[in-house]
């Protein structure tokens, strides 16, 4: 049994390329990371809603050196995502 792990983790205890996510991928290759995991509403009323945001320490540190604040790094997620959802929103009022 440990012969045939040890085959599916690469024979270096490394887990294959292909298993792993695409923030772990992004992360691996010291890249920023921002998906839209889900997003939800209520459909008898469609304002009231959320995203749900995944994304890795080097987005964040990304948003910081642009000058995001916060305490946490949901914060600082959050004060960006609500700047560009007033700026498509705002971009919505022209056409």
């Amino acid at each position: 049994m440990w012969k045939k792990l040890k085959n599916v983790l690469g024979g270096k205890g490394e887990v294959p390329k292909e298993i792993l996510s695409a923030k772990e991928k992004a992360t691996a290759q010291k890249k920023p990371f921002i998906e839209v995991v889900k997003v939800n509403f209520d459909k008898d009323n469609p304002a009231d809603g959320y995203f749900e945001l995944e994304w890795n320490e080097i987005f964040v540190e990304q948003l910081r050196a642009a000058g995001y604040q916060g305490t946490s790094p949901e914060e600082i997620v959050d004060s960006w995502f609500t700047q560009l959802c007033r700026g498509i929103g705002a971009e919505d009022e022209f056409v």
